[in-house]
């Protein structure tokens, strides 16, 4: 009886560790898709970036940053 008990334990074993096996591959695989995806991303928005280089289009950025990053007010006045 303890022989058996010990066979399905091993049974277990081997289950949880074919499944974190599997956990571990499918991570690194949707790892390697979402940096594929980001250095294509960033490889289509370049061309477009070299073509318009005008004195207006870093205008639009500066107010674009201003209007992300308000300034913070402070605490003491």
């Amino acid at each position: 009886m303890v022989r058996r008990e010990s066979l399905i334990n091993l049974e277990n074993f081997r289950k949880q560790y074919v499944r974190r096996r599997w956990k571990l591959s499918f991570s690194i695989v949707s790892l390697c898709n979402h940096l594929t995806r980001s250095l294509m991303r960033k490889v289509h928005l370049r061309p477009e970036e070299d073509l318009r280089n005008c004195e207006s289009d870093t205008e639009e950025d500066i107010a674009k940053r201003k209007a992300l990053h308000p300034r913070r007010r402070s605490s003491t006045s």
